[in-house]
């Protein structure tokens, strides 16, 4: 996948634009606000992002390893680290699979393989997302309803949409065929009025993608402990990347709700999760400083969304992107061996 340049301006224009905003606010204040942060939970930030790589590659090494036993975890670090970046670049988090499966099938991984792999950790994240965000909604709307009314709209607009993507996979799973044919009167429907064009490739693709998600979940059934697994390690995954907000309140010596904290960071990637940019460019922002202004005062509130947005999305790119272009013969194991046979 080539990077577009239109993705890297936004995410440019979103960087400069946060540092500009933040600067003209707090003019001369802020060097003397970042002064006054505890560095051991500006660290504590950092190592939490750390852990939450670390759990995304040990679940997706899970279910690798499992498939194909000689599956390297460094291997599997830097396919989780890619996945990362091209998340982060790509609207809707749209271009981390595929660049994770191209990762894979170099490193030696068949792409039948690779494609199960991904696809059941794909399944197992959008569930465990979709619990969690029940929960959160369950117990925490109500409080933060009576401070925050016009984004509880917005929030349920993104649980719904969460939810529709867990309910569609599951109709795969369990009743693919008519799924399927529900799918191909619906694009059929849409080529007669010349929203899509090319039907029948169109449903030559439905048809090949949804017996890919089918043979993930019956292989899902066959090994639930594994699944079991896999979703314990993504709650614990999900609420380490919740508590980084939590970690920056502290850095500024202040207390608040680890509970209601979590929670908020919960509506906000509900919120963000549906933003048709890079890296939900301005909403992820706009969402952080409504739900977040509760807990920080007005003036360590803009900057702690540039230190929150630096951490768990510049960050990333960064990091992402020395893997990504970490240079390294990818060749298939058995390839290397069978090159270094012939050289003997």
């Amino acid at each position: 996948m080539k990077i577009k340049k239109r993705n890297l301006i936004i995410i440019l224009i979103s960087l400069i634009g946060i540092i500009s905003y933040v600067s003209y606010k707090e003019q001369s204040n802020l060097l003397m606000i970042f002064s006054k942060a505890k560095i051991e939970w500006i660290l504590g930030t950092l190592l939490l992002m750390v852990v939450y790589w670390g759990l995304e590659s040990f679940i997706l090494h899970l279910v690798t390893a499992k498939l194909h036993p000689r599956q390297k975890f460094k291997s599997t670090v830097q396919t989780t680290m890619i996945g990362q970046f091209f998340n982060c670049i790509t609207p809707f988090s749209s271009g981390g699979q595929p660049m994770q499966a191209l990762h894979m099938v170099k490193t030696g991984v068949p792409f039948g393989i690779a494609s199960s792999c991904l696809l059941t950790k794909f399944i197992v994240y959008q569930v465990v997302l979709t619990l969690y965000s029940l929960v959160v909604l369950y117990f925490k709307l109500e409080e933060f309803s009576q401070t925050v009314s016009g984004f509880t709209y917005m929030v349920w607009f993104g649980f719904a949409v969460n939810t529709a993507v867990v309910l569609g996979l599951l109709s795969i799973g369990y009743f693919k065929n008519g799924t399927v044919k529900w799918t191909c009167k619906v694009i059929d429907g849409l080529g007669k009025l010349g929203w899509v064009k090319d039907v029948e490739r169109k449903k030559h693709y439905i048809r090949k993608e949804f017996d890919s998600f089918y043979k993930s979940f019956k292989w899902m059934k066959q090994n639930k402990e594994m699944i079991l697994a896999m979703m314990i390690c993504s709650v614990i995954q999900l609420t380490v990347y919740f508590l980084v907000p939590y970690f920056i309140l502290r850095a500024f010596n202040l207390n608040g709700s680890v509970i209601s904290i979590i929670s908020a960071q919960a509506f906000v990637l509900m919120i963000s999760s549906f933003i048709p940019l890079p890296g939900a460019a301005g909403g992820a922002e706009v969402s952080f400083f409504t739900f977040f202004r509760l807990f920080f005062p007005p003036n360590l509130l803009n900057v702690s969304i540039l230190i929150w947005r630096m951490i768990t999305f510049y960050l990333t790119i960064c990091v992402g992107m020395c893997f990504t272009f970490w240079k390294k013969d990818e060749r298939p194991v058995r390839e290397r061996l069978k090159n270094k046979t012939k050289k003997a």
